[in-house]
Protein backbone atom coordinates (compact mmCIF):
# COMPACT_ATOMS: atom_id res chain seq x y z
CA UNK A 1 0.00 0.00 0.00
CA UNK A 2 1.37 3.42 -0.90
CA UNK A 3 2.30 6.16 1.55
CA UNK A 4 -0.54 8.27 0.11
CA UNK A 5 -3.15 5.58 0.91
CA UNK A 6 -1.84 5.12 4.45
CA UNK A 7 -2.06 8.86 5.09
CA UNK A 8 -5.49 9.00 3.50
CA UNK A 9 -6.91 6.24 5.68
CA UNK A 10 -5.51 7.84 8.80
CA UNK A 11 -6.96 11.24 7.91
CA UNK A 12 -10.30 9.52 7.44
CA UNK A 13 -10.45 8.43 11.07
CA UNK A 14 -12.92 10.64 12.90
CA UNK A 15 -11.31 13.11 15.28
CA UNK A 16 -13.26 11.60 18.16
CA UNK A 17 -12.30 11.52 21.80
CA UNK A 18 -12.12 8.26 23.69
CA UNK A 19 -15.43 7.08 25.03
CA UNK A 20 -16.54 8.32 28.43
CA UNK A 21 -16.14 5.86 31.30
CA UNK A 22 -19.81 4.79 31.13
CA UNK A 23 -19.45 4.00 27.44
CA UNK A 24 -16.26 2.12 28.11
CA UNK A 25 -17.97 0.05 30.76
CA UNK A 26 -20.69 -0.94 28.30
CA UNK A 27 -18.07 -1.82 25.68
CA UNK A 28 -16.18 -3.88 28.24
CA UNK A 29 -19.35 -5.81 28.98
CA UNK A 30 -19.78 -6.50 25.26
CA UNK A 31 -16.20 -7.54 24.69
CA UNK A 32 -15.46 -11.18 25.41
CA UNK A 33 -11.84 -11.29 24.18
CA UNK A 34 -9.74 -11.57 27.36
CA UNK A 35 -6.43 -10.62 25.76
CA UNK A 36 -4.82 -7.35 26.80
CA UNK A 37 -4.53 -4.26 24.69
CA UNK A 38 -0.93 -3.42 23.75
CA UNK A 39 0.46 0.11 23.68
CA UNK A 40 4.01 0.67 22.44
CA UNK A 41 5.37 4.19 22.92
CA UNK A 42 8.81 4.86 21.44
CA UNK A 43 10.76 7.91 22.56
CA UNK A 44 13.22 9.10 19.94
CA UNK A 45 16.69 10.25 21.04
CA UNK A 46 15.91 9.85 24.75
CA UNK A 47 18.69 9.05 27.20
CA UNK A 48 17.75 6.86 30.13
CA UNK A 49 19.28 9.33 32.57
CA UNK A 50 16.99 12.09 31.30
CA UNK A 51 14.04 10.45 33.10
CA UNK A 52 13.45 11.00 36.78
CA UNK A 53 12.77 7.31 37.37
CA UNK A 54 16.35 6.49 36.30
CA UNK A 55 18.24 9.23 38.14
CA UNK A 56 15.80 9.73 41.02
CA UNK A 57 15.33 13.36 39.95
CA UNK A 58 11.64 14.27 40.35
CA UNK A 59 9.83 16.93 38.39
CA UNK A 60 10.95 16.69 34.75
CA UNK A 61 9.03 13.56 33.68
CA UNK A 62 6.13 13.06 36.12
CA UNK A 63 4.03 10.93 33.77
CA UNK A 64 6.81 8.52 32.87
CA UNK A 65 7.89 8.37 36.50
CA UNK A 66 4.36 7.47 37.57
CA UNK A 67 4.24 4.80 34.87
CA UNK A 68 7.54 3.41 36.18
CA UNK A 69 6.16 3.30 39.72
CA UNK A 70 3.26 1.18 38.43
CA UNK A 71 5.43 -1.02 36.23
CA UNK A 72 8.78 -2.74 35.77
CA UNK A 73 11.85 -0.57 35.10
CA UNK A 74 14.75 -2.13 33.18
CA UNK A 75 17.97 -0.47 34.28
CA UNK A 76 20.29 -2.12 31.73
CA UNK A 77 18.37 -1.68 28.50
CA UNK A 78 20.32 -0.90 25.33
CA UNK A 79 19.49 -0.18 21.75
CA UNK A 80 20.90 -2.14 18.81
CA UNK A 81 22.09 0.99 16.99
CA UNK A 82 22.10 4.74 17.69
CA UNK A 83 19.79 5.32 14.72
CA UNK A 84 16.01 5.51 14.47
CA UNK A 85 15.15 3.10 11.65
CA UNK A 86 17.50 0.24 12.65
CA UNK A 87 16.39 0.46 16.27
CA UNK A 88 12.68 0.46 15.46
CA UNK A 89 13.14 -2.33 12.94
CA UNK A 90 14.66 -4.47 15.70
CA UNK A 91 11.79 -3.62 18.05
CA UNK A 92 9.16 -4.66 15.53
CA UNK A 93 10.89 -7.73 14.07
CA UNK A 94 12.80 -9.16 17.05
CA UNK A 95 15.96 -9.34 14.90
CA UNK A 96 19.32 -7.58 15.17
CA UNK A 97 20.25 -5.22 12.29
CA UNK A 98 22.53 -7.64 10.39
CA UNK A 99 19.50 -9.91 10.09
CA UNK A 100 16.68 -7.46 9.29
CA UNK A 101 18.91 -5.43 6.96
CA UNK A 102 18.09 -1.84 7.99
CA UNK A 103 21.58 -0.72 9.01
CA UNK A 104 21.21 3.07 8.73
CA UNK A 105 18.54 5.70 8.27
CA UNK A 106 17.53 6.42 4.69
CA UNK A 107 19.46 3.52 3.17
CA UNK A 108 17.22 0.51 2.47
CA UNK A 109 13.77 -0.44 3.76
CA UNK A 110 12.99 -3.37 6.01
CA UNK A 111 12.23 -6.30 3.66
CA UNK A 112 8.61 -7.28 3.13
CA UNK A 113 9.62 -10.81 4.19
CA UNK A 114 9.97 -9.56 7.77
CA UNK A 115 7.28 -10.79 10.15
CA UNK A 116 6.52 -7.69 12.20
CA UNK A 117 4.65 -7.37 15.47
CA UNK A 118 1.81 -5.59 13.67
CA UNK A 119 1.44 -8.35 11.08
CA UNK A 120 1.42 -11.14 13.65
CA UNK A 121 -0.98 -9.34 15.96
CA UNK A 122 -3.32 -8.37 13.12
CA UNK A 123 -3.43 -12.00 12.02
CA UNK A 124 -4.36 -12.87 15.61
CA UNK A 125 -7.33 -10.50 15.55
CA UNK A 126 -5.86 -7.32 17.03
CA UNK A 127 -6.77 -3.90 15.70
CA UNK A 128 -3.46 -2.29 14.70
CA UNK A 129 -2.59 1.39 14.38
CA UNK A 130 0.79 3.09 14.00
CA UNK A 131 1.42 6.81 14.49
CA UNK A 132 4.90 8.17 13.87
CA UNK A 133 6.40 11.65 14.01
CA UNK A 134 9.23 11.73 11.46
CA UNK A 135 9.93 10.93 7.82
CA UNK A 136 12.63 8.43 8.81
CA UNK A 137 9.77 6.05 9.72
CA UNK A 138 7.62 6.78 6.67
CA UNK A 139 5.84 3.73 5.18
CA UNK A 140 8.44 3.69 2.41
CA UNK A 141 10.98 2.34 4.93
CA UNK A 142 9.04 -0.87 5.57
CA UNK A 143 7.64 -0.69 9.09
CA UNK A 144 4.04 0.07 8.12
CA UNK A 145 3.42 -3.56 7.15
CA UNK A 146 0.70 -5.12 9.29
CA UNK A 147 -0.88 -1.86 10.44
CA UNK A 148 -4.49 -1.35 9.44
CA UNK A 149 -3.92 2.38 9.87
CA UNK A 150 -0.45 3.93 9.66
CA UNK A 151 -0.10 7.67 10.03
CA UNK A 152 3.14 9.53 9.29
CA UNK A 153 3.93 13.19 8.55
CA UNK A 154 2.90 13.91 4.97
CA UNK A 155 5.46 15.30 2.52
CA UNK A 156 5.52 19.10 2.38
CA UNK A 157 3.95 20.70 -0.69
CA UNK A 158 6.47 21.34 -3.47
CA UNK A 159 6.35 25.11 -3.01
CA UNK A 160 6.86 24.96 0.76
CA UNK A 161 10.07 26.15 2.40
CA UNK A 162 8.92 25.11 5.88
CA UNK A 163 10.71 22.21 7.59
CA UNK A 164 8.00 19.52 7.72
CA UNK A 165 9.94 16.26 7.90
CA UNK A 166 8.80 15.82 11.49
CA UNK A 167 5.68 16.81 13.35
CA UNK A 168 4.92 17.77 16.91
CA UNK A 169 4.16 14.98 19.33
CA UNK A 170 0.87 16.70 20.13
CA UNK A 171 -0.27 16.17 16.53
CA UNK A 172 0.83 12.53 16.50
CA UNK A 173 -0.94 11.86 19.81
CA UNK A 174 -4.11 13.55 18.49
CA UNK A 175 -4.11 11.12 15.54
CA UNK A 176 -3.59 8.15 17.83
CA UNK A 177 -6.37 9.19 20.21
CA UNK A 178 -8.75 9.72 17.31
CA UNK A 179 -8.08 6.18 16.09
CA UNK A 180 -8.45 4.71 19.57
CA UNK A 181 -11.79 6.46 19.95
CA UNK A 182 -13.14 5.26 16.61
CA UNK A 183 -11.84 1.70 16.50
CA UNK A 184 -13.86 -1.51 16.85
CA UNK A 185 -13.97 -1.86 20.64
CA UNK A 186 -14.84 -5.55 20.44
CA UNK A 187 -11.22 -6.24 19.49
CA UNK A 188 -8.09 -5.68 21.57
CA UNK A 189 -5.75 -3.13 20.05
CA UNK A 190 -2.06 -2.78 19.32
CA UNK A 191 -1.11 0.88 19.04
CA UNK A 192 2.37 2.24 18.32
CA UNK A 193 3.00 5.91 19.09
CA UNK A 194 6.39 7.39 18.16
CA UNK A 195 7.47 10.78 19.59
CA UNK A 196 10.40 12.65 18.03
CA UNK A 197 10.88 15.82 20.10
CA UNK A 198 14.25 15.16 21.81
CA UNK A 199 15.92 14.91 18.41
CA UNK A 200 18.05 17.95 17.45
CA UNK A 201 17.41 20.80 16.88
CA UNK A 202 15.97 21.26 20.37
CA UNK A 203 13.20 23.85 20.54
CA UNK A 204 10.85 23.14 23.46
CA UNK A 205 7.89 25.33 24.30
CA UNK A 206 8.60 27.87 27.05
CA UNK A 207 6.70 25.90 29.70
CA UNK A 208 8.86 22.81 29.13
CA UNK A 209 12.08 24.81 28.86
CA UNK A 210 11.27 26.34 32.25
CA UNK A 211 10.59 22.91 33.74
CA UNK A 212 14.05 21.86 32.52
CA UNK A 213 15.72 24.94 34.02
CA UNK A 214 16.70 26.23 30.60
CA UNK A 215 18.19 22.99 29.23
CA UNK A 216 16.70 22.73 25.73
CA UNK A 217 17.29 18.98 25.34
CA UNK A 218 15.68 18.17 28.68
CA UNK A 219 12.89 20.58 27.78
CA UNK A 220 12.10 18.39 24.79
CA UNK A 221 12.10 15.33 27.05
CA UNK A 222 9.61 17.13 29.31
CA UNK A 223 7.42 17.82 26.26
CA UNK A 224 7.46 14.13 25.34
CA UNK A 225 6.50 13.23 28.91
CA UNK A 226 3.49 15.52 28.60
CA UNK A 227 2.34 13.74 25.44
CA UNK A 228 2.77 10.31 27.03
CA UNK A 229 0.59 11.59 29.85
CA UNK A 230 -2.14 12.56 27.39
CA UNK A 231 -2.28 9.02 25.99
CA UNK A 232 -2.32 7.40 29.43
CA UNK A 233 -4.96 9.83 30.72
CA UNK A 234 -7.19 9.06 27.75
CA UNK A 235 -6.90 5.31 28.30
CA UNK A 236 -7.51 5.76 32.02
CA UNK A 237 -10.61 7.85 31.35
CA UNK A 238 -12.03 5.25 28.98
CA UNK A 239 -11.42 2.41 31.40
CA UNK A 240 -8.96 0.71 29.01
CA UNK A 241 -5.72 1.32 30.88
CA UNK A 242 -6.35 -1.45 33.42
CA UNK A 243 -6.36 -4.03 30.66
CA UNK A 244 -3.53 -2.58 28.60
CA UNK A 245 0.13 -3.59 28.61
CA UNK A 246 2.10 -0.37 28.16
CA UNK A 247 5.68 -0.64 26.91
CA UNK A 248 7.67 2.62 26.72
CA UNK A 249 11.18 2.46 25.26
CA UNK A 250 13.76 4.81 23.78
CA UNK A 251 15.13 4.04 20.33
CA UNK A 252 18.54 5.49 21.25
CA UNK A 253 20.01 8.25 23.36
CA UNK A 254 21.97 11.45 22.70
CA UNK A 255 25.67 12.13 23.32
CA UNK A 256 25.29 15.86 24.10
CA UNK A 257 29.01 16.30 23.46
CA UNK A 258 30.22 13.37 25.54
CA UNK A 259 33.06 11.42 23.91
CA UNK A 260 33.33 14.15 21.28
CA UNK A 261 29.98 13.43 19.61
CA UNK A 262 27.49 16.32 19.48
CA UNK A 263 24.36 14.19 18.94
CA UNK A 264 24.29 10.51 17.87
CA UNK A 265 24.84 7.99 15.06
CA UNK A 266 28.58 7.21 14.87
CA UNK A 267 29.66 6.04 18.33
CA UNK A 268 28.35 3.33 20.66
CA UNK A 269 29.03 4.78 24.09
CA UNK A 270 26.42 4.54 26.83
CA UNK A 271 24.85 8.01 26.33
CA UNK A 272 23.47 6.79 22.98
CA UNK A 273 23.16 3.06 23.72
CA UNK A 274 21.45 3.03 27.11
CA UNK A 275 17.72 3.71 26.78
CA UNK A 276 14.72 3.91 29.08
CA UNK A 277 12.54 0.81 29.04
CA UNK A 278 9.44 0.50 31.24
CA UNK A 279 6.64 -2.08 31.07
CA UNK A 280 3.36 -1.56 32.91
CA UNK A 281 1.28 -4.72 33.11
CA UNK A 282 -2.52 -4.85 33.12
CA UNK A 283 -3.97 -4.44 36.59
CA UNK A 284 -0.67 -3.14 37.98
CA UNK A 285 0.99 -6.55 38.33
CA UNK A 286 4.67 -6.40 39.40
CA UNK A 287 4.40 -2.69 40.13
CA UNK A 288 7.57 -1.11 41.42
CA UNK A 289 10.01 -3.79 40.22
CA UNK A 290 13.44 -2.71 38.97
CA UNK A 291 15.37 -5.20 36.86
CA UNK A 292 19.14 -5.28 36.32
CA UNK A 293 18.85 -7.89 33.57
CA UNK A 294 20.80 -7.30 30.37
CA UNK A 295 18.07 -6.49 27.86
CA UNK A 296 17.69 -4.89 24.44
CA UNK A 297 15.15 -3.17 22.25
CA UNK A 298 15.12 -6.41 20.24
CA UNK A 299 13.05 -7.82 23.12
CA UNK A 300 9.99 -5.66 22.31
CA UNK A 301 8.37 -8.02 19.78
CA UNK A 302 8.55 -11.22 21.88
CA UNK A 303 7.26 -9.34 24.94
CA UNK A 304 4.23 -8.06 23.03
CA UNK A 305 3.50 -11.40 21.37
CA UNK A 306 3.80 -13.40 24.59
CA UNK A 307 1.42 -11.00 26.34
CA UNK A 308 -1.11 -11.52 23.54
CA UNK A 309 -0.70 -15.29 23.52
CA UNK A 310 0.66 -15.25 19.95
CA UNK A 311 3.27 -17.86 19.01
CA UNK A 312 6.74 -16.44 18.47
CA UNK A 313 8.34 -16.86 15.04
CA UNK A 314 11.35 -19.18 15.16
CA UNK A 315 14.87 -17.83 15.33
CA UNK A 316 14.30 -14.52 17.07
CA UNK A 317 17.19 -12.63 18.66
CA UNK A 318 14.94 -11.09 21.32
CA UNK A 319 13.28 -12.67 24.34
CA UNK A 320 10.30 -11.83 26.53
CA UNK A 321 11.31 -9.12 29.00
CA UNK A 322 8.90 -10.49 31.60
CA UNK A 323 10.42 -13.97 31.76
CA UNK A 324 13.18 -14.77 34.29
CA UNK A 325 16.44 -13.22 33.07
CA UNK A 326 19.36 -15.17 31.68
CA UNK A 327 22.50 -13.98 33.54
CA UNK A 328 24.73 -15.31 30.75
CA UNK A 329 23.00 -13.29 28.07
CA UNK A 330 24.90 -10.75 25.97
CA UNK A 331 23.23 -8.17 23.72
CA UNK A 332 24.51 -6.89 20.37
CA UNK A 333 24.84 -3.34 19.08
CA UNK A 334 26.46 -1.63 16.09
CA UNK A 335 26.92 1.54 14.10
CA UNK A 336 27.75 1.38 10.41
CA UNK A 337 27.11 5.10 9.98
CA UNK A 338 30.81 5.99 9.89
CA UNK A 339 31.56 3.28 7.32
CA UNK A 340 28.58 4.12 5.10
CA UNK A 341 28.93 7.89 5.16
CA UNK A 342 32.61 8.65 5.82
CA UNK A 343 34.60 5.54 4.89
CA UNK A 344 35.64 4.87 8.49
CA UNK A 345 35.64 1.53 10.24
CA UNK A 346 32.19 0.29 11.32
CA UNK A 347 31.52 -0.28 15.00
CA UNK A 348 30.16 -3.47 16.54
CA UNK A 349 29.95 -4.54 20.12
CA UNK A 350 28.18 -6.43 22.86
CA UNK A 351 27.53 -6.11 26.58
CA UNK A 352 26.73 -8.42 29.46
CA UNK A 353 26.01 -7.02 32.88
CA UNK A 354 28.59 -4.29 33.52
CA UNK A 355 31.13 -5.50 30.95
CA UNK A 356 31.04 -3.96 27.49
CA UNK A 357 33.17 -4.48 24.40
CA UNK A 358 33.32 -2.31 21.27
CA UNK A 359 35.30 -2.98 18.10
CA UNK A 360 35.98 -0.09 15.70
CA UNK A 361 39.22 -1.17 14.11
CA UNK A 362 40.62 -1.04 17.63
CA UNK A 363 39.41 -2.80 20.78
CA UNK A 364 37.61 -1.03 23.62
CA UNK A 365 36.73 -2.89 26.81
CA UNK A 366 34.96 -1.24 29.72
CA UNK A 367 33.91 -2.15 33.25
CA UNK A 368 30.84 0.03 33.71
CA UNK A 369 30.57 -0.79 37.42
CA UNK A 370 33.74 1.18 38.12
CA UNK A 371 33.92 3.32 34.98
CA UNK A 372 30.41 4.43 34.10
CA UNK A 373 31.65 7.23 31.81
CA UNK A 374 33.83 4.82 29.76
CA UNK A 375 37.11 6.65 30.29
CA UNK A 376 39.34 3.64 31.02
CA UNK A 377 39.85 1.27 28.09
CA UNK A 378 41.07 -2.05 29.54
CA UNK A 379 41.55 -3.77 26.16
CA UNK A 380 45.35 -3.59 26.08
CA UNK A 381 45.65 -5.70 29.23
CA UNK A 382 42.87 -8.19 28.33
CA UNK A 383 43.45 -9.39 24.74
CA UNK A 384 42.01 -12.80 25.57
CA UNK A 385 38.77 -11.23 26.80
CA UNK A 386 38.54 -9.08 23.67
CA UNK A 387 38.97 -12.16 21.48
CA UNK A 388 36.20 -13.93 23.38
CA UNK A 389 33.92 -10.94 22.86
CA UNK A 390 34.55 -10.96 19.11
CA UNK A 391 33.55 -14.63 19.06
CA UNK A 392 30.40 -13.77 21.02
CA UNK A 393 29.52 -11.04 18.52
CA UNK A 394 29.84 -13.53 15.67
CA UNK A 395 27.40 -15.84 17.48
CA UNK A 396 24.92 -13.02 18.13
CA UNK A 397 24.63 -12.18 14.43
CA UNK A 398 24.88 -15.72 13.06
CA UNK A 399 21.19 -16.24 12.30
CA UNK A 400 19.93 -16.13 8.70
CA UNK A 401 19.44 -12.63 7.30
CA UNK A 402 16.34 -11.45 5.47
CA UNK A 403 17.05 -10.94 1.79
CA UNK A 404 16.14 -7.50 0.41
CA UNK A 405 13.15 -7.20 -1.88
CA UNK A 406 14.22 -7.60 -5.49
CA UNK A 407 13.66 -4.44 -7.50
CA UNK A 408 12.39 -2.46 -4.54
CA UNK A 409 13.96 0.91 -3.91
CA UNK A 410 12.99 4.14 -2.18
CA UNK A 411 12.82 7.21 -4.37
CA UNK A 412 15.19 10.16 -4.11
CA UNK A 413 12.51 12.38 -2.57
CA UNK A 414 12.09 10.08 0.41
CA UNK A 415 15.86 9.92 0.91
CA UNK A 416 16.04 13.70 0.81
CA UNK A 417 13.38 13.91 3.52
CA UNK A 418 15.53 11.77 5.81
CA UNK A 419 18.60 13.87 5.04
CA UNK A 420 16.70 17.00 6.09
CA UNK A 421 16.43 15.49 9.57
CA UNK A 422 20.21 15.72 9.86
CA UNK A 423 21.40 12.32 8.60
CA UNK A 424 24.29 12.24 6.15
CA UNK A 425 22.72 9.86 3.65
CA UNK A 426 25.82 9.65 1.46
CA UNK A 427 25.86 5.87 1.01
CA UNK A 428 24.51 3.96 -1.95
CA UNK A 429 21.65 1.52 -1.19
CA UNK A 430 23.25 -1.43 -3.03
CA UNK A 431 26.45 -1.56 -0.97
CA UNK A 432 27.42 -4.92 0.50
CA UNK A 433 28.24 -4.33 4.17
CA UNK A 434 31.16 -6.07 5.86
CA UNK A 435 30.51 -8.46 8.72
CA UNK A 436 30.91 -7.09 12.24
CA UNK A 437 34.56 -6.93 13.37
CA UNK A 438 35.75 -7.96 9.88
CA UNK A 439 37.24 -4.78 8.39
CA UNK A 440 40.87 -3.78 8.77
CA UNK A 441 42.99 -0.90 7.54
CA UNK A 442 40.29 1.78 7.86
CA UNK A 443 40.40 4.79 10.14
CA UNK A 444 38.77 4.18 13.49
CA UNK A 445 36.08 6.77 14.25
CA UNK A 446 38.01 7.31 17.49
CA UNK A 447 40.72 8.99 15.40
CA UNK A 448 38.23 11.20 13.51
CA UNK A 449 36.23 12.69 16.38
CA UNK A 450 37.18 16.32 15.59
CA UNK A 451 35.46 16.01 12.22
CA UNK A 452 32.09 15.45 13.93
CA UNK A 453 32.09 18.78 15.79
Amino acid sequence: MSSRSFHGRARGVAAARLALPVGALLAACARTDPRPNLLLVTLDTTRADALGCYVMRPGLTPNLDALAARGVVFERARTVAPLTLPAHASMLTGLVPPRHGARDNGLVPVPSKARTAAELLAEAGYATGGFVSAAVLDPAWGLAQGFEVFDAPPPPPPESVVHMEERAGSATVARALAWLGARDEARPFFAWVHLFEPHAPYAPAPEFLARANGDAYLGEVAAVDHEVGRVLDALRGSGELERTLVLVVGDHGESLGQHGEPTHSVFCYEPVLRVPLVVQLPGGARAGERSKATVSVVDVLPTLLDAAGVALPPGLDGRDLLQPPDPARAVYFESYCGWLNYGWSPLAGAARGDEKYVWSGVDELFDLATDAREKQNRASTRPDVCAAWRATIAELVAGPALSPDAGRDVDAEQRARVQKLGYAGAAEPGLALPAPCATTGLSSPLERKPELA
